[in-house]
């Protein structure tokens, strides 16, 4: 869903792009370019397969993953992220797509969603169809001389956290179309159900709220069909992509007014948003087509396609290999769907399912079955920490008809309910259609629908360090200032009114909202968020700091109305708050000091081959990559990954 021109901005780094160029049906060449500068070459170096040799090594390049290396077991990272499918198995989908296409009935696009017609389930191989994608007006046909669609090119043009993304091309005369693979790294059965959950997601923003998203034309839940991996091969949208006019560290415009370039790229986000949270919903979870779902998990159901069904927000799956190995739990009893009005019943699953995962990992350690005996201690505390969580989210916001009516919270129904929340809102995942200038929403994994109160702001603008709105009036002595405390306070400030240029449209487009993004509201929803964003395993101890900052403002909360329950629920002796506030000193150390520890190792491919040039990286005897520091040692890589991809050896 990327033009090639907005590749390289997207990925920020450099671009390996594999190219396969079939040459008639029998012939195909892979051309595979490296290059030192971000942009791609016009001209990349050739290889030849064939189209029917699915085995043929030539074409292993467009599989592998190439935009990064990390600084430990870097062989098994880009393992589970290889994304070879059968080239030919491809083929077979876009014939029956084809073929489809021109069997379907035209459908008014503005019409009521009951009347599109319902997916079309392809039992003899495995894939889904959307009919009112694939009609004429939107695939061309084949030329009189044509007897069946043959691909010529298949370019690898980006390569995500959790998907690759290719661009194809046919005999057919039309616009590219993209296929888009997730990564192998979960089980099949998680992936099967985001697959599901974004293809629905993305169905009901085009055909519900009328949001421009790439039109999806067939997709493959599973590795049961023709390219024997999970897909979605959907429209190709040609232009730049929104992060182009994107620069939030711009100086300010004439009179301290904000650049009207990035206040326009606010107000084109803000109204992106605006219709993502237009529709309410009875039920918190996430959408699917209603079939999908069975009907003990089906809540919520909408026009007769789509429903509301377990979560698929990734706290909720993402390294979650602990809880095969605990007995006592099923890892859908944590994913709901919830009733709406159980507002918190989200927080408090989400720190139960973390919590039993850490158990199940600390069983697979007793069992002698898992390389992290050294991280026994560190995993209590988890339990410890997600216990807590679970316990105090009912107390976070009383949803009782009662407790409604009384609070001193303005508009409180209104953000109680569960609405559509994108977690990959961001301009890097807008496109500027080149010839309509429309913007079209991409990325819509891990969405999920919650109760606006829960949702913070998209990551590309959010800020919550300190705050300056007016650097002359709050810092008078900024001219006396040197270089560096001046772009310091500079940074601080951009970030300040970029976040408040955000609040401001939110304001104007739904002043019933605003009061979500007010300071006790954030604080009451902190220790949530701060789990949702855990990264590392040492993550808990940002989650411990959020419940014993909210401890010492609970009083104050309580008096003006804002929690149910005059005592705060969660009990901690002062050793406790002593041990935490010398390990949250030495897990911001070990941030300052690790390099690459918020990529958890990963770095970009082109800053990665600089510093090998540089010798900067070095490799040890283990195949692992350590940074060389200042003082002239190597940092350890265990320290830049604290991640749970290695946490079980055998299950």
């Amino acid at each position: 869903m990327l033009s090639l021109r907005g590749v390289g901005r997207r990925c920020g780094t450099l671009l390996r792009r594999p190219l396969v160029a079939l040459a008639g049906k029998q012939t195909a060449s892979i051309c595979c370019n490296v290059q030192n500068k971000r942009f791609i070459s016009s001209e990349p170096e050739k290889k030849f397969t064939k189209l029917n040799s699915d085995n043929d090594k030539n074409r292993d390049t467009i599989f592998q993953y190439t935009w990064g290396t990390w600084l430990k077991n870097d062989a098994a990272e880009k393992r589970k992220r290889t994304t070879r499918f059968s080239i030919e198995g491809l083929n077979a989908v876009l014939n029956e797509m084809y073929t489809l296409s021109k069997n379907s009935a035209s459908v008014d696009s503005g019409a009521d969603s009951s009347a599109i017609p319902a997916p079309v389930r392809n039992e003899g191989n495995g894939t889904v169809s959307l009919p009112h994608n694939t009609i004429i007006p939107n695939l061309d046909v084949l030329n009189a001389n044509e007897r069946q669609v043959v691909i010529k090119t298949i370019s690898s043009i980006h390569e995500g956290k959790h998907h690759r993304v290719y661009k194809l091309s046919t005999n057919v005369e039309s616009t590219p179309l993209i296929l888009r693979i997730p990564y192998a790294i979960d089980p099949i059965e998680t992936i099967s159900t985001r697959l599901k959950s974004e293809v629905a997601t993305q169905d009901y923003l085009q055909n519900n709220l009328g949001v421009s998203v790439p039109k999806i034309y067939v997709y493959g839940s599973d590795n049961k069909n023709p390219l024997g991996v999970p897909f979605m091969l959907q429209e190709f949208i040609e232009g730049d992509l929104l992060m182009k006019s994107w620069d939030p560290l711009a100086d300010d415009a004439s009179e301290g007014k904000p650049p009207a370039a990035l206040q326009k790229v606010v107000n084109q986000m803000a109204d992106l948003h605006s219709k993502v949270i237009s529709g309410e919903f009875g039920a918190t979870g996430s959408i699917y087509f209603k079939d999908d779902v069975p009907e003990d998990k089906r809540m919520d159901v909408i026009d007769g396609r789509w429903c509301i069904g377990p979560i698929t927000e990734r706290s909720f799956w993402k390294h979650k290999l602990g809880l095969r190995a605990n007995k006592d739990v099923s890892p859908g009893q944590f994913l709901g769907p919830w009733d709406g009005a159980d507002v918190t019943a989200i927080v408090k699953n989400l720190g139960g399912i973390e919590a039993a995962n850490a158990r199940g990992r600390l069983s697979l350690i007793d069992a002698g079955s898992s390389s992290e005996a050294d991280k026994k201690g560190v995993l209590r505390e988890q339990v410890s920490t997600f216990e807590n969580l679970s316990k105090i989210a009912p107390c976070l916001f009383d949803s009782s008809d009662k407790a409604i009516a009384s609070s001193k919270i303005p508009n409180l129904q209104e953000m109680m309910n569960p609405r559509l929340y994108l977690p990959d809102l961001d301009p890097l995942n807008v496109i500027v259609d080149k010839k309509s200038s429309k913007l079209y929403l991409l990325d819509f994994e891990g969405s999920c629908v919650k109760p606006f109160i829960l949702q913070n702001s998209p990551k590309f603008i959010e800020y919550e360090g300190p705050k300056i709105y007016d650097i002359k009036k709050e810092i008078p002595d900024f001219d006396q200032m040197n270089d560096n405390e001046k772009a310091q306070c500079q940074f601080i400030y951009k970030r300040t009114r970029n976040q408040y240029l955000w609040e401001n449209a939110l304001n104007e487009r739904h002043p019933d909202l605003i009061i979500s993004m007010a300071p006790p509201i954030k604080l009451l929803r902190s220790a949530y968020v701060a789990a949702l964003e855990r990264k590392t395993d040492d993550g808990y101890l940002i989650v411990d700091e959020n419940l014993l900052q909210l401890k010492q403002v609970w009083g104050d909360l309580y008096k003006n109305g804002l929690v149910p329950k005059e005592s705060y629920p969660l009990e901690y002796t002062e050793e406790q708050t002593a041990k935490h506030a010398k390990d949250i000193n030495a897990l911001h150390q070990r941030l300052i000091s690790s390099p690459f520890a918020a990529t958890q190792g990963w770095i970009p491919q082109d800053m990665f081959e600089s510093l090998v040039r540089g010798g900067l990286v070095i490799k040890d005897e283990h195949g692992n990559y350590k940074i060389k520091t200042a003082a002239g040692g190597p940092t350890d890589s265990e320290h830049s990954e604290h991640s749970e991809n290695s946490a079980c050896t055998s299950t």
